[in-house]
């Protein structure tokens, strides 16, 4: 049980949110090899996009899962 990690989220403020379109801006300014845009609409549909195969959609995911975890990419 030594690989077990304690999750320690921290709020940012009661029903703070980002928004939308200023994290979308940042983004563009970017080069992707591959992305993923995962999203809750207002109706509580999700909403997926992206350039990746479900494979590679899925990899991301679990990279995008550790970085939150641990604070750092895997590697």
């Amino acid at each position: 049980m030594s690989n077990v990690v304690d999750l320690k989220l921290v709020e940012v403020g009661s029903s703070y949110r980002f928004q939308a379109e200023t994290i979308l801006e940042a983004a563009k300014a970017s080069e992707f090899r591959r992305l993923a845009v995962i999203g809750e609409l207002e109706n509580g549909e999700l909403y997926v996009a992206g350039t990746a195969n479900a494979g590679e959609t899925l990899v991301l995911m679990e990279m995008a899962k550790h970085s939150i975890v641990f604070g750092r990419p895997p590697g």
